[in-house]
């Protein structure tokens, strides 16, 4: 922008010899009648490029075309046409060019954008040409300024110097330009306070050297000093300042500069750039009375920079709403209104509006601009339409690095970062240098697929090529090394960044804060507090996880506060985090009233926090009356919606719903979604069709390892240990290399089914010959399956030869077993060691309880009861539900205020009188009071599970399958009542329990009473 000023002052170019005859009129152009002046007047005349090659081919065949001043002038009326071609074609038919030739030629290219071959013919004049003049340098410098020819230019300097052309003020105008726009400012600078002469131009560029590389104040300085120097600003120097004033958003410096150009009358001549200030001063409402006030001079410009400056501002709905006027006034369309206006339907994900932008550019002939293009892929790929962008992105036949970046930057917005480093590949088969733009949107790609390693060979480019100094860069490379979990590196370059901005902050702390080091985050959001620097919304989507890991309620309602001070509570992304923090603490309410704020944005992310929340917090039923309710709003659930509330039917074991959802993923094309096809799987076998879980899986096109892990899970959940050992084999026969889960599931069902020799044979084939080290999880599986054995002993043993300290996880294992075979030494061990890490934690003291229960130690049984009541601790209470008619009934223990609990307790009654027929004997040692016998006898009978399969009895035909969930383990005694109830009712009964699933039928349960 800032060399506009040199059409502004008119500088003599080589006088035309002026040695010929005017011809008579009517007479046809000869060398002896054409004059220079007719000659000028006659080239003058030609409107477009067909009159001038007609005029051109006269005076070929009249003659008048045989001195260089007549070449000079037809070679500069091709130029002004921009046909370089034509023009160089009357340059070779001179066999000795004069230097008026060799400039005219260089300034052709320059004029044409052509800067690369303007200076080979520069290199070509100095080597076997004329002796280059005064002229020569001030077009050859605009050209080293076009090509960002550094070498060039310094050469070019040197030899002005050599020749004591420096005092030349259009040639060292000329060289203040170049180095301002090769980002040597100081040198411009420097050459600028040594001229001895300065006019409007001189100062004009020099201003606009500073605004253009980020020295906004420098520029402002130099406009005052101008003033006082007694040069007059003009419309240039406006054009000029305005990027800095745009750089500082100073809404009063953009006043006092716009009455300064109300004073002057210059006004219609800046109004682009006048609007384009006010915009970047986030008063697009000024600009809009400025847009709408210009009745004349209005051009194609005017509603570019209008539409653009809505965009800026986020005001997308304004921007498409402009374009719409551009289009109904049928005005001349450039790309800027077409680039602007795509982006505002990308942003708004309006692919229907998108679409009609794109037609009519084609219509308009804009959709050729590679800027359209780069811009048309962006569009598609933000509005879903991936294979769209693609398609667009390979008919672009001369790629520029934007192009590739955008691409790139497609790909891994799109969550397909595989295919973005794929592409960058080709990016660089092609030759394609990548710039600060495409590494930020690669090194993204490297952190979602953990690909430390190519993460720093692109480091590495960036040093190499000084592309690291960017703070953008920079900043990536931090949000990367946190995001691979490598912070030791991520802090040293955090460190060395010298000029932090927000988003360098922003990247460490969602770092930290992503990888569950949530203390660490919140350190850096408070060092970033006292830097004094303001935090953004991308600062408090990364804080505010971080309270939810902490479970820091009142710290993350600060933050709330702090967001609702700065004014980001309109922020969608914001807004979310907060839902997401109160759910996670457990404040649903809170989340609740920030939910349905939102939801008149029809914002389907705020749905699926909602739904994730209420999982969190064991609320289901209320998950999937959230869903249906998303549903009946008309709003389009996508996949995360989808593996969000797959879960609460599992859950739920509702097994109805979770068949209807699979319709509705079938229906809408998700099913070939592995991560949904992985969640369906989970369903149907927590909701006891491991049938139907095995046959989807064994129909899935494509199956990751976690589909594998999960269906081997289906198999430990159901106790099937053989299964499962099949499953696995089947696993690394398909060359799928099993991880730590899969180890893990197939332990696990090894441990329910009693499989001690093959369980140690997995777990130390994990190390052995998978190269897998075992973790806690493994560990307290291990022992689990050794004590559930008896094998209580090497249980110990093999607590005592871990190489890492035990968790909660492993001694609690321990003394599941020690309450299984009554050891009461070794359970009393574990129980000490199990309190100093969940101190809070009642089920511990409820199980070693049990055991001196078992075992008659009342005193010691009262001794827990006093510890858990010292401790403000309560025992769970026990719930079951059971879905009826797709109606969930939830019962907890002792529950007496169903509707029918009378009937309820008739069914129990008559079931209880054939039971002690059958010779039942209630087993009351879970029973932690010592009371009579008969009164253990009716704290048994009012188990959750019991009241549930009487009420299921009651209202269900005979013969159909009831099905159980309860949130604890099935005690002993309410086993083996389920188990002939199965045989008094002939019915199935399916009981999932915290530990695994029981399915009883005719008297016999799956577990085969190893549980």
């Amino acid at each position: 922008m800032f060399t506009r000023g040199w059409g502004r002052r008119c500088r003599p170019f080589h006088a035309l010899a002026a040695t010929v005859h005017a011809r008579a009129p009517g007479a046809p152009p000869t060398s002896s009648t054409c004059s220079p002046k007719h000659l000028k007047d006659l080239l003058r005349s030609c409107k477009d490029v067909r009159s001038l090659l007609q005029l051109h081919s006269g005076l070929l065949v009249f003659g008048a075309l045989s001195d260089e001043a007549s070449c000079a002038q037809l070679l500069n009326s091709y130029s002004s046409f921009h046909r370089a071609g034509d023009a160089l074609a009357v340059f070779n038919t001179s066999p000795c060019p004069t230097v008026l030739l060799w400039n005219s030629m260089i300034r052709c290219y320059t004029r044409t954008g052509e800067h690369k071959k303007a200076l080979q013919l520069y290199h070509r004049m100095l080597q076997g040409g004329p002796e280059p003049d005064k002229y020569t340098f001030t077009f050859a410098s605009k050209a080293c300024a076009g090509a960002l020819d550094s070498v060039t230019g310094d050469m070019l300097r040197q030899d002005v110097e050599r020749r004591g052309l420096l005092s030349d003020i259009f040639i060292a105008t000329g060289l203040v330009d170049l180095y301002s726009k090769l980002g040597m400012v100081k040198i411009a600078y420097e050459l600028f306070e040594s001229m001895a002469e300065l006019d409007a131009v001189t100062w004009n560029t020099m201003i606009g050297g500073f605004a253009q590389n980020s020295h906004p104040r420098e520029a402002l300085a130099l406009f005052a000093r101008m003033q006082v120097a007694g040069e007059v600003p003009n419309s240039v120097t406006f054009l000029n300042l305005f990027p800095a004033v745009c750089e500082l958003s100073a809404l009063i410096l953009c006043r006092a500069i716009h009455g300064f150009i109300i004073r002057r009358s210059i006004l219609p001549a800046v109004s682009n750039g006048l609007i384009d200030a006010y915009c970047k001063c986030g008063r697009t409402d000024i600009a809009r009375k400025i847009f709408d006030t210009m009745f004349s001079g209005k051009d194609d410009v005017t509603w570019g920079t209008m539409i653009c400056g809505y965009v800026y501002n986020c005001c997308y709905v304004d921007a498409l709403a402009l374009f719409d006027n551009l289009k109904m006034e049928n005005l001349k369309l450039n790309p800027v209104s077409v680039v602007s206006a795509l982006s505002a339907a990308a942003e708004t994900v309006d692919l229907d509006k998108g679409v009609d932008i794109h037609r009519y550019a084609t219509k308009k002939g804009e959709d050729l601009d590679i800027s359209v293009k780069t811009m048309l892929v962006k569009m598609y790929a933000k509005c879903g339409d991936l294979q769209k962008a693609k398609s667009i992105f390979d008919g672009i036949k001369e790629r520029d690095v934007i192009a590739w970046s955008a691409m790139i930057s497609a790909f891994v917005q799109a969550d397909h970062p595989k295919d973005a480093l794929v592409l960058y590949q080709e990016m660089q088969m092609a030759g394609i240098k990548p710039n600060q733009v495409t590494i930020v949107s690669l090194l993204p790609a490297c952190a979602d697929l953990l690909e430390l390693k190519l993460g720093k060979s692109i480091h590495c480019y960036t040093l190499k090529s000084n592309l690291h100094l960017d703070v953008s860069v920079g900043t990536a490379l931090v949000a990367m090394y946190a995001q691979c979990g490598s912070f030791n590196t991520a802090h040293v370059l955090f460190d060395n960044i010298e000029e932090k901005d927000i988003v360098t902050w922003n990247a460490l702390i969602n770092g930290h804060a992503q990888v569950g080091e949530a203390s660490k985050a919140l350190e850096f959001f408070n060092q970033l507090r006292l830097t004094g620097q303001r935090p953004d919304p991308g600062t408090m989507v990364g804080a505010l996880p971080a309270c939810a890991l902490l479970n820091a309620l009142q710290l993350g309602a600060s933050l709330h506060g702090l967001s609702i001070k700065n004014g980001f509570n309109s922020d969608l992304h914001v807004k979310n985090a907060t839902i997401d923090m109160y759910a996670k603490c457990g404040d649903l309410p809170s989340a609740e009233f920030l939910f349905r704020q939102t939801r008149s944005c029809e914002d389907v992310i705020s749905w699926n926090t909602m739904f994730a929340g209420y999982m969190q917090n064991g609320r289901a039923n209320e998950a999937l009356s959230a869903f249906r309710m998303m549903r009946a709003e008309n709003i389009k659930p996508n996949i995360i919606s989808l593996i969000s509330i797959l879960p609460a039917t599992a859950f739920l074991a509702a097994l109805r719903e979770g068949s209807i959802l699979h319709s509705y993923i079938i229906k809408t094309g998700f099913l070939s979604e592995v991560l949904v096809g992985n969640c369906l799987i989970d369903v149907y076998a927590k909701c006891g069709r491991l049938d139907y879980a095995r046959d989807f899986f064994d129909q899935m096109d494509s199956k990751d390892t976690v589909s594998w892990n999960v269906m081997l899970a289906g198999y430990a959940l159901h106790g099937h240990g053989e299964r499962a050992i099949s499953l696995f084999s089947q696993m690394k026969d398909s060359s799928v290399k099993p991880d730590s889960l899969s180890f893990l599931s197939v332990l696990s069902a090894c441990r329910h089914a009693g499989l001690v020799t093959e369980g140690k044979t997995f777990f130390e084939s994990m190390m052995t010959k998978h190269q897998l080290e075992p973790n806690l999880e493994h560990y307290a599986c291990m022992v689990d399956l050794l004590g559930r054995a008896g094998r209580l002993d090497e249980a110990w043993s093999l607590i005592q030869r871990m190489p890492m300290t035990t968790d909660a996880g492993v001694w609690g294992a321990l003394l599941g077993a020690c309450r299984m075979h009554s050891n009461v030494a070794i359970g009393e061990i574990a129980l000490d060691n199990l309190v100093k890490l969940e101190p809070q934690n009642v089920a511990h003291y409820v199980v070693l309880s049990n055991i001196y229960a078992q075992v008659g130690r009342w005193a010691d049984v009262r001794r827990m009861r006093l510890a858990m009541n010292s401790l403000g601790v309560n025992k769970t209470p026990g719930c079951s539900w059971v879905d009826i008619r797709n109606t969930i009934h939830a019962f907890s223990v002792g529950d007496q205020t169903h509707p029918q609990y009378k009937n309820i307790c008739d069914v129990w009654n008559e079931l209880h009188d054939k039971m002690e027929k059958m010779g039942y004997i209630p087993d009351t040692s879970s029973v932690l009071y010592n009371v009579e016998e008969e009164e253990k006898e009716s704290f048994l009978s009012s188990h959750s599970e019991r009241l549930a399969i009487c009420f299921a009895l009651l209202s269900t035909e005979s013969g159909t399958t009831i099905q159980v969930v309860k949130n604890l383990r099935v005690c002993g005694d309410c086993h083996t009542v389920i188990k002939m109830v199965s045989k008094i009712t002939n019915r199935t009964i399916i009981v999932r329990d915290s530990s695994r699933f029981h399915h009883f039928d005719n008297g016999l349960c799956s577990c085969r009473d190893y549980w």
